[in-house]
C-alpha cells in the first residue's frame, strides 16, 4: 500500500468517503488516502469429455478491485471498494458477444458488471479494530467473498491476533458448493429445463458468525478458526506450520485437521434423474452429514527449486453431502487447479500430491503438479447408487514476474477419470497488475 496522486475516479471515491462522514475538505483528504487493489485479464479454455458429450468453453473475463481507505480523523477510517468483472464469450458460439450491455451481471453474482463491492467504516483504538460494514469474509473457510457485518480484530498479546465478526448477509458467490441447497419447506416450483422458483431460503440467506487466534513464534505458526452458519453447520479448523532453515535451503511442515457439524439434517435440490425414461429434473430430499478433514504438508525451498509433497484425507459420517470449506478453498492445504473441491463434499476422499518448480533469475518460474485421488462416492437415495472412483490431474506451469507490479502466469490442467472416455482440460493465460 502507497499514498499516491488520485485520478478522476479517484478523486470521486475519495468524496463519497468524506461526504458520508463529514471529514475534511477533499484536497486535506487525499493526502490520507491509501489505494490497493487490481487489474486482471484471463482467458480460459475447458474442453469436457464425458463418453459421447464433449463441449469446449471459450472465454476472456476482465476483472479489477480497486480500494480506497482514507482517515477519517486519529481513529476514524472509511473505505470504499469498487469491482468490474465481465466475461466475454469467444465466438462462433451461444451468447458469444462483447458483454458492455445492460444484461451483463458479471461473474460472481454481484448482480451488475460493476458494483460497489466493498463499504465500511473503521475505528482503531490501541491494539483493536472494528470494522462494520460491507466487506470481505477473510476467514479460513472463504476466499474472497464479501458480507455485510462487523469484524474485530484484537493484537495485544505479542505475536498473536484474536479475531471476532458477525455477519448479517453474505454474497451468493459461485464458488460455494452448496449454494443450490434449499433450506425448509417452501413451496417450490420447477419447470422442465430445471429452473426453479419461489420464495425460498438458500445457505447464503443465513448469518455468519466466527472467532479466531493467529499467531507466530517462531519457529511455529498456526491458526485455530471456528465459525457458525447459522442453522446449516458448524465449521472448525487448525492449522499448525513449522519452519527451519538448512544453510540455504527453507523447510516446513505443514498439518491441518478440520471439520464441520451440521446442524441441518436435510435440504432440498435440483438433480437430473437419469434412471427414469425420459430423463428429468426433479426435487430431491438430500441428507447432509458430517464431515473430517485431515492434511499434510512437507515443503522445501532452495537454490531456485521449491517443490512439496501432501496427504489429504477427508471422511463424511454417513451417507449425506457436507463441506469443509465454505467458498472455495479457503485456507485448506491444496495442489492442483480443478481436481479437488472442498465445498461439495458427497463421499469419502484420499488424496495425494507432488509439486516442483525452477525459478531463474528471480523472475521465471517453471513448474508442474500432480494429484492423485480417489473418492467412494454416496449413495442418492432412488437416484444415483455407491460408486468409487479413481481420477489424477497434471498441472503444467509457467509464471513471469516481470516487475513489482505486473505478473504474467499460464497453465494448463489435464484431468483423467478412471477409464479413458471421461477427460477434462484447462488452459489459461493471465496477466495481472496490482495497484
Amino acid at each position: 500500500m502507497r499514498l499516491v496522486k488520485l485520478s478522476l475516479a479517484a478523486i470521486i471515491a475519495v468524496g463519497a468517503l468524506t461526504n458520508l462522514a463529514s471529514a475534511a475538505s477533499l484536497e486535506e483528504a487525499i493526502k490520507n488516502v491509501e489505494v490497493t487493489g487490481y487489474a486482471r485479464y484471463r482467458f480460459d479454455s475447458q474442453n469436457a469429455k464425458l463418453g459421447s458429450f464433449e463441449d469446449t468453453d471459450n472465454t476472456h473475463r476482465f476483472t479489477s478491485d480497486i480500494d480506497f481507505k482514507a482517515a477519517l480523523d486519529d481513529r476514524f477510517f472509511g473505505v470504499i471498494g469498487f469491482r468490474y468483472d465481465s466475461i466475454d464469450h469467444s465466438s462462433e458460439r451461444d451468447n458469444a458477444r462483447t458483454m458492455v450491455g445492460h444484461d451483463d451481471h458479471g461473474k460472481d453474482d454481484f448482480g451488475q458488471t460493476f458494483n460497489v463491492r466493498q463499504f465500511y467504516l473503521g475505528y482503531t483504538a490501541g491494539n483493536t479494530t472494528l470494522m462494520a460494514g460491507r466487506q470481505v469474509l477473510g476467514t479460513f473457510f472463504t476466499d474472497d467473498m464479501v458480507g455485510t457485518g462487523i469484524k474485530v480484530l484484537n493484537s495485544d498479546i505479542s505475536g498473536l491476533t484474536l479475531v471476532g465478526m458477525a455477519f448479517d448477509n453474505l454474497q451468493n458467490d459461485s464458488d460455494i458448493g452448496l449454494s443450490a441447497f434449499i433450506l425448509g419447506n417452501a413451496k417450490a416450483t420447477l419447470d422442465l429445463d430445471g429452473e426453479i422458483s419461489g420464495k425460498l431460503e438458500y445457505v447464503t440467506d443465513r448469518n455468519l458468525y466466527g472467532v479466531a487466534a493467529i499467531g507466530s513464534y517462531d519457529p511455529v505458526s498456526f491458526q485455530l478458526w471456528y465459525s457458525a452458519l447459522d442453522s446449516v453447520a458448524q465449521l472448525y479448523a487448525a492449522d499448525v506450520t513449522l519452519g527451519a532453515n538448512i544453510g540455504d535451503v527453507d523447510l516446513s511442515l505443514q498439518a491441518q485437521a478440520a471439520g464441520s457439524s451440521m446442524w441441518a439434517n436435510s435440504a432440498r435440490a435440483v438433480v437430473y434423474d437419469s434412471t427414469q425414461v425420459p430423463a428429468k429434473y426433479e426435487m430431491a430430499d438430500l441428507n447432509l452429514d458430517d464431515a473430517t478433514f485431515l492434511a499434510a504438508k512437507l515443503g522445501a525451498k532452495g537454490f531456485g527449486f521449491d517443490g512439496s509433497v501432501g496427504y489429504i484425507n477427508i471422511n463424511t459420517k454417513d451417507n449425506g453431502y457436507s463441506l469443509i470449506s465454505f467458498e472455495d478453498q479457503g485456507g485448506f492445504i491444496t495442489a492442483g487447479e480443478d481436481l479437488l473441491d472442498y465445498t461439495f463434499i458427497d463421499g469419502d476422499l484420499s488424496a495425494y500430491f507432488v509439486t516442483a518448480g525452477y525459478t531463474f533469475a528471480n523472475k521465471v518460474r517453471v513448474g508442474a503438479d500432480y494429484v492423485g485421488m480417489r473418492v467412494v462416492y454416496n449413495e442418492i437415495k432412488n437416484i444415483e447408487p455407491s460408486s468409487t472412483v479413481d481420477a489424477y490431474e497434471a498441472v503444467a506451469r509457467v509464471d513471469y514476474k516481470y516487475s513489482k507490479k505486473l505478473n504474467f502466469k499460464a497453465w494448463y490442467s489435464y484431468i483423467n477419470g478412471d477409464n479413458e472416455t471421461s477427460d477434462n482440460q484447462h488452459l489459461r493465460f493471465e496477466a495481472r497488475y496490482n495497484f
